[in-house]
């Protein structure tokens, strides 16, 4: 399974008409399945100027992932916290060798189709692009082993 343009589309509108009740539940379900990459980026949490990226982010993860679930039919891996900081560092610096071409072109997807309607500053958004494409690559590289 990949995450199509109609898939991010639909995450990224979604995003935006959570609840605070379904924010809190998506957070703690996030937190409870994937305690590394929740804790990676509560770092980024702590800064209150970057609470609504830290929101966005929290919250397009935890559906995607929980999409990715249903659709495969099985419960999906935890991803380690190291295993996340490598993927987020060859999607910054475009290392297509390392991870592919596809990987190294989410961020462009992420502007394109995801982030196209929030104001956030250059640093936040450059921020989610990365995060949120090392989240989606490890996702679907999770999902094609499981085949």
């Amino acid at each position: 399974m990949k995450f199509a343009v109609l898939e991010l589309k639909s995450l990224s509108k979604a995003v935006r008409s959570l609840s605070t009740r379904e924010d809190t539940a998506l957070s703690a379900m996030l937190q409870r399945r994937q305690p590394d990459f929740f804790e990676i980026i509560g770092e980024v949490g702590m800064d209150p100027r970057c609470a609504r990226a830290h929101r966005f982010c929290t919250m397009f993860c935890a559906l995607a992932f929980g999409y990715a679930e249903r659709a495969a039919g099985y419960r999906l891996p935890k991803y380690p916290g190291d295993a996340i900081q490598e993927v987020a560092g060859f999607i910054a610096q475009g290392e297509e060798a390392q991870i592919g071409r596809s990987a190294c072109g989410y961020p462009k997807r992420m502007l394109r189709h995801v982030l196209t309607h929030d104001d956030f500053d250059e640093d936040d958004t450059g921020w989610l692009c990365t995060t949120i494409s090392a989240f989606l690559f490890l996702v679907e590289k999770s999902l094609g082993r499981k085949r």
